[in-house]
């Protein structure tokens, strides 16, 4: 049988997956497979080496360790320990010692405040057991803190009736009914239903939830929030335990909240590019998160574990995907065992050693100093015709052996080549050259290797990261745009690791607390751990006097581009920087961690036995990062757009899109899937889905991309509106004139596919002052306040069902929008269709306005007539100002009360809602969830006949109110509503154009999101 030849460039942990899959029995032996790997060693990152100069010590790339949720990395391990020959430990369990308490550095008071974290052990094996579903685990959140404001916090959160009788779900409803103001009792029986049936489908079968019963539950979880921030906040400052727990139970309840809102647990796939555009930290603020949460001790160690600075800036904020990390920690959130597990030997000999072995034994060959120099694609950009490779050596045999075998009769990596493989290779020791670096004065021994499509393989997986493709992927980019836009928006940085030695155990040396220790951001290691478990596997000579081990890292600051491999001074350079960063701290921060050892200069005499720091500066060790719109430009396995090219590693789609062990597993698993069909159980992703090649052409009588120049005021994606105050007030009106115009906006227009009703005979005006506008997706474009004057109309989509209008979807509709910003007018304008038109607004607290009066001013025109004149007309004012406390208004607690309040008060005033519309909140279910969904006509005149429209939809978009204020005030004015032909409002809706009006204030934030065409021309 002829076997496929396969390639593989680079031997990083997603190479060697993808060789181990492709090579394994299930397979049948049809692939002759060959990785092609620079210098002596594989692993990529998780490569490590032992120095025999110092005690056979292990030297990292950085700290590694297994989440207990890695399911398809523990597999991976399972199957390596089950069939590889000369492993250091007999079961693959002995390479792991488990760790569930660490220590966050809590800097709400100073640095210097360590935050004991206990993270309980779950039933179960990655790798062997099914993983939890993670509705099971949202239950034990929501047990978990209801336990907390019952037990531990029982003080602060007192007064509740006796539940104890109930099962847990009924006794939190309950709870959450007689405790949060909120929920009213006209909303009671709908709440209870809906939200017993949402929490008993929860545990029984999520695949029945739909958007509503999630959006119900998040209002709940948002209520249940809100009750315990209001009683909790005043306390804060001087109970850290407090402080611990409602940081704990904000960031459970706002990323529950989110998720359910953003669709992330209802349509994840649906979902994540829209909530991409967001950071992590936006998105959570984006869903009410406390700031205390957001600057927490946890999200800062989440940034700081996937190194998310750009440039390896870690004293900014730093930058990750909101859609991603959301759905990484949902998958953290259903760990077994563990959450975290540590090697109890270098990262490289207790997991790259036993695949390799495996390997070894299968067949697959390994052609170490070999450098990848360049993919050559054919002219037609059908496949990858050649690959260039650099021979760095001449060995003295046939193939090199790169393991060695300690006195304990372990084999590991070295941490160099071995010399007496190599011709020459005294020299090449006395030089000292590193043959792992891009920037070595190295001169290759043997002329290049050229291999060739047909020729020497069929196939090619492409393992090494994005950080080296400017270089060895030149021509691809040159070629086709999906690898230029995949190079322009990857973004990588480079790390650093220290390992210290010392003479003392942990707690001898004075640190007495969990030694995993995280989110230490007063310097660039802002990360470490004991790792002494290793120092067993290390020969140290008694004299040495090594006792414990210890291993921290962070990122290093870097520019997005490589210096020349000509600069040969470079990595001296930024291992010079490194060593300077680690003595610092060494020096200042030491003696804080490591008391009995350390002073303010330094260690003590003695106690630092040996010391190793590495600057992870080369393209291959850089680790890629996440930044926000990225994952979208990601290929898949097989989407390299060439016929017999294949990528892996953690840099492409892969389901977890964050740098870890179990990206770097599932993405070599996936090259081996896209090339076989083999393995067939990835848990946790769609492998069809993750290995297609899907680059369609775009028709070119479709919609094209929108062209962007300069001067441009309008920008896709999200609109922020934050800092918002708004005076609304209800007007009487005619219900045959607001029923004629919703006709003639929508059911005409689509020929009845959409039809509009208002609700009453009452429309609202409001008038809001925006303290901060942002385009989220043009963060360098700054802001922009706004001022506006709305009339609403409170309507709903109908359909006709057995000869009767029944009411379907909410919607507001508004067919006057006065504002004074431009960028806003051209916004909402040309993208979603409001009826904006350009004014003036003075409000009442302006300087120079004496006497408090609110007016809008319209460029518009008075009266018609060939003479007249467009310009600056009076059309609202607002005088007289009264406002006073409101007893009922007291009651209303958030945006849910608000919308009950305000249906209540216009359904009783009028006698219920017109016609058929009976069906009250039923209709109401997304305000009710803070969302407002806003109806428009948007259409363009014709350049030819502008009598006609050469576009023409009917568009819904949604905001989403993100923050709001109790109503603390009842205000009242003198209106007068003046009449301009070209904006008759008062004429148009039967308004009484003078009238006292009654109203409410209030402040809040509001997010508007990219809309939805209902119907087009």
């Amino acid at each position: 049988m002829t076997k496929t030849r396969i390639a593989i460039l680079g031997g990083g942990l997603s190479g060697v997956v993808a060789a181990f899959y492709l090579s394994a029995p299930e397979q049948r032996g049809k692939y002759d497979i060959t990785i092609y790997q620079l210098g002596w060693r594989l692993g990529g990152k998780c490569a490590t080496g032992r120095n025999p100069d110092h005690g056979e010590r292990i030297q990292e790339h950085g700290l590694h360790v297994f989440m207990g949720a890695y399911q398809n990395a523990f597999k991976m391990v399972q199957e390596a320990y089950g069939e590889a020959k000369n492993l250091h430990f007999k079961t693959w369990d002995k390479a792991f010692t488990k760790v569930d308490r660490l220590t966050l550095m809590d800097r709400e008071k100073d640095y210097q405040s360590p935050w004991e974290f206990s993270v309980p052990v779950m039933p179960g094996t990655p790798g062997i057991d099914q993983a939890p579903d993670l509705w099971g685990r949202v239950v034990q959140v929501l047990e978990w803190i209801e336990s907390e404001v019952l037990g531990t916090h029982g003080e602060t959160f007192s007064n509740h009736p006796d539940l104890s009788g109930l099962s847990w779900w009924r006794r939190m409803l309950t709870r959450l009914l007689l405790g949060i103001e909120h929920l009213v009792a006209e909303a009671v029986t709908v709440l209870v239903k809906e939200a017993l049936e949402v929490a008993q489908t929860l545990i029984d079968d999520p695949r029945k939830h739909g958007a509503h019963h999630h959006n119900m539950l998040a209002e709940i979880l948002g209520g249940l929030r809100s009750w315990i921030q209001r009683r909790a906040r005043p306390l804060l400052e001087t109970d850290d335990q407090l402080r611990h727990f409602w940081v704990c139970a904000d960031l459970g309840l706002s990323s529950l909240i989110g998720s359910l809102r953003d669709g992330l647990l209802f349509d994840p796939e649906g979902n994540l590019e829209r909530v991409n555009q967001l950071d992590y930290r936006e998105w959570l603020t984006s869903h009410g998160a406390d700031e205390l949460t957001v600057n927490s001790a946890i999200i800062r160690s989440l940034y700081d574990l996937i190194f998310a600075y750009p440039q390896g800036d870690w004293t900014r904020h730093g930058e990750v995907e909101a859609g991603t990390m959301v759905v990484s920690l949902m998958n953290t959130a259903t760990y077994q065992g563990s959450i975290i597990w540590k090697f109890n030997s270098a990262t490289g000999d207790a997991i790259v050693q036993p695949i390799y072995e495996v390997l070894k034994q299968r067949g697959v060959k390994v052609e170490f100093f070999h450098r990848v120099d360049r993919l050559v694609p054919s002219a037609d950009g059908g496949e990858i015709e050649a690959v260039e490779l650099g021979r760095q050596v001449k060995l003295t045999g046939n193939s090199y052996k790169p393991l060695k075998q300690l006195k304990s009769g372990q084999y590991v990596w070295p941490d160099r080549p071995l010399y007496k493989q190599i011709e020459d290779g005294a020299a090449l020791e006395a030089s000292g050259a590193d043959l792992e670096s891009h920037w070595t004065q190295w001169k290759d021994a043997l002329p290049p290797l050229t291999l060739r499509s047909g020729d020497d393989y069929d196939a090619l997986v492409l393992a090494i990261p994005p950080a080296a493709h400017p270089i060895i992927c030149r021509d691809l980019i040159a070629q086709k745009p999906e690898w230029r836009r995949f190079n322009n928006t990857i973004k990588s940085t480079a790390t650093q690791n220290l390992q210290t030695w010392m003479d003392k155990k942990e707690h001898g040396l004075g640190w007495c607390r969990p030694s995993l220790v995280g989110a230490y951001d007063k310097v660039n290691l802002n990360t470490w751990c004991d790792i002494t478990e290793v120092v067993a596997t290390e020969e140290w000579p008694p004299e040495a006097k090594v006792v414990s081990e210890q291993i921290m890292c962070g990122p290093l600051p870097c520019k997005d581009t490589l210096p020349p491999s000509s600069d040969y001074e470079f990595p001296a350079r930024e291992l010079k920087r490194v060593e300077e960063i680690a003595k610092k701290f060494l020096d200042d921060e030491g003696s804080y961690f490591w008391g009995n050892g350390f002073g303010p200069g330094g260690p003590h005499r003695g106690t630092l036995r040996s010391q190793y720091n590495r600057a992870n500066i080369d393209p291959s060790e850089r680790y890629t990062l996440t930044v926000r719109n990225s994952t979208k430009h990601r290929m898949t396995a097989s989407g390299s757009t060439y016929s017999n090219l294949y990528l892996t590693g953690d840099w492409i789609q892969n389901g977890q899109n964050l740098g870890s062990f179990e990206a770097s597993t599932i993405s070599g698993m996936l090259a081996s899937h896209a090339i076989s069909k083999f393995p067939t159980d990835i848990r946790g992703v769609d492998a069809e889905a993750l290995t297609k090649a899907e680059y369609p052409s775009r028709s070119s009588d479709g919609p094209g991309k929108f062209v962007v120049h300069p001067g441009m005021s309008t920008f896709p994606g999200n609109i922020t509106l934050d800092n918002t105050t708004m005076w609304a007030f209800l007007l009487e009106a005619d219900y045959a004139l607001m029923e004629s115009y919703c006709r003639r906006m929508f059911d005409e227009p689509s020929g009845g596919q959409v039809r509009v009703r208002p609700m009453s005979s009452m429309m609202m005006m409001t008038i809001v002052d925006i303290h901060t506008g942002r385009f989220v997706d043009e963060p360098k474009m700054g802001w922009s306040p706004e001022r506006e004057l709305t009339f609403w109309i409170p309507a709903v989509r109908i359909e006709e069902r057995g000869g009767k209008e029944v009411a379907t979807h909410f919607d507001m509709v508004m067919p006057y929008l006065v504002l004074d910003n431009p960028v806003a007018i051209a916004s909402g304008r040309e993208i979603f269709g409001y009826q904006k038109q350009k004014g003036w607004i003075t409000l009442p607290t302006d300087e120079g306005n004496a006497a408090g009066t609110l007016s809008v001013d319209l460029f518009a025109t008075k009266s018609f007539g060939e003479d007249a004149r467009q310009e600056r007309h009076r059309i609202l004012t607002l005088s007289n100002p009264g406002e006073k406390d409101s007893s009922v208004l007291s009651k209303i607690g958030g945006f849910g009360d608000a919308v009950k309040a305000l249906h209540h008060h216009m359904g009783s005033r009028h006698k219920g809602w017109h016609g058929s519309l009976g069906l009250d909140l039923e209709i109401l279910g997304d305000a009710f969830h803070r969302k407002v969904p806003q109806l428009f006509l948007k259409q363009f005149r014709d350049v030819h006949d502008g009598n006609l429209a050469c576009y023409q939809a009917i568009t819904e978009a949604v905001g989403e109110v993100t923050k709001f204020d109790a109503f603390p005030k009842l205000v009242t004015f003198d209106m007068v509503l003046d009449h301009l032909d070209s904006s008759p409002v008062a004429a148009d809706f039967g308004i009484a154009p003078e009238q006292k009006v009654h109203g409410v204030k209030l402040a809040y934030d509001m997010t508007i999101y990219p809309g939805k065409v209902l119907w087009q021309a």
